[in-house]
């Protein structure tokens, strides 16, 4: 049938052919592989996930979620910017009181400073008698804390050497 020559030869060319298809298939999924573009594949795969349901509503909760970072940030920013007014209110009401106690006080003319006339003696009776603070005696008769104080600690002692 066969001669040992021919059927070495038949051996030899399946084992040349045998070899020579699995060099091919090598070197053809090497060249496949250099000619992937990993960045259009990555595309591909996104667009195939943005058309599914889980996808939509994927990129929805990541919508959602840089839109609530961002409305985070605003208000933030602006209840920081509050607080700083808040702050500036509060120091430039404390400087209007300074200088309203400053005008108060300059207010007081230089005679009733000195003492006080005889409506004023007995005014200081009445809005004592009514309830008010040496204070508030001072501030309606536009005169010293003191000079109230004097007259009704001076009254006071009257009264008790009556």
């Amino acid at each position: 049938m066969f001669t040992e020559l021919e059927l070495t030869l038949a051996l030899a060319a399946g084992i040349l052919l045998t070899s020579g298809m699995l060099m091919w298939r090598g070197s053809a999924s090497r060249h496949r592989i250099s000619r992937r573009d990993p960045l259009r594949e990555n595309e591909r795969e996104q667009q195939k996930k943005s058309k599914s349901p889980e996808g939509l509503l994927h990129e929805m909760e990541v919508r959602l979620f840089d839109y609530g970072r961002e409305v985070e940030g605003r208000v933030e920013t602006t209840l920081n910017v509050l607080d700083r007014l808040i702050i500036d209110a509060e120091s430039e009401i404390d400087r209007l009181e300074d200088l309203l106690n400053l005008s108060r006080a300059d207010r007081i003319p230089e005679n009733k400073a000195a003492s006080l006339d005889e409506n004023s003696l007995a005014r200081i009776t009445e809005l004592r008698g009514a309830g008010l603070s040496d204070e508030e005696i001072a501030r309606c008769l536009q005169c010293d804390v003191s000079l109230v104080r004097n007259y009704l600690d001076g009254g006071n002692q009257d009264r008790r050497a009556a």
